[in-house]
């Protein structure tokens, strides 16, 4: 029997696919269907303005793709249209965005459905995902730890003011005793 011919842009499309997830700290597939020109045009800007690579691919070569590149636990979701959002420098960015998009259109229609992700080398499940969009961004979490660090110091700084000042009207007092 013979075997059939591999598509060289298939290999192409492939290479192309596995240079997107290599070195990525979130991936998250996403099942797409259902979504308007408009709708998928701002998402797409706002997953440029976030850094996030926004694709949709063939599930066949996300598998060869996957596969090359050791991702495991991705074949079983790899159904029906899947588009796929990556970050190489923020894990929750892709989860984040996808959440707060889905929350302006109304729940009837359904789209952009989490399939499954993958977060610092770690299979996340939908469920597990969502807990991971509840939780605060990394720019939130850095502000409340220089919040907290900068509390004591602003509370020293304000006791120190306040002695000075009350040293300064004790003085003034002690000169406006002595004139008179």
């Amino acid at each position: 029997m013979e075997q059939k011919a591999v598509n060289p842009r298939n290999i192409e499309t492939v290479q192309q696919i596995k240079e997107r997830l290599d070195q990525a700290k979130s991936i998250v597939l996403i099942d797409y269907k259902g979504i308007s020109v408009k709708e998928d045009t701002d998402l797409r800007s706002k997953f440029r303005e976030n850094d996030v690579d926004y694709f949709v691919a063939k599930n066949t070569l996300i598998k060869l793709a996957a596969k090359d590149l050791s991702l495991e636990g991705l074949d079983e979701h790899l159904l029906g249209p899947t588009a796929i959002a990556v970050s190489k420098i923020d894990e929750v960015a892709p989860s984040k965005i996808i959440a707060d998009f889905v929350k302006d259109i109304p729940e009837e229609r359904e789209l952009l459905k989490f399939k499954v992700g993958i977060i610092d080398d770690q299979l996340m499940d939908v469920e597990q995902l969502k807990q991971i969009i509840s939780l605060p961004s990394k720019q939130e979490l850095l502000a409340k730890v220089l919040g907290g660090l900068n509390s004591p110091i602003s509370g020293l700084v304000y006791t120190l003011n306040s002695i000075l000042q009350k040293l300064v009207l004790v003085v003034n007092e002690i000169k406006n005793q002595k004139q008179a």
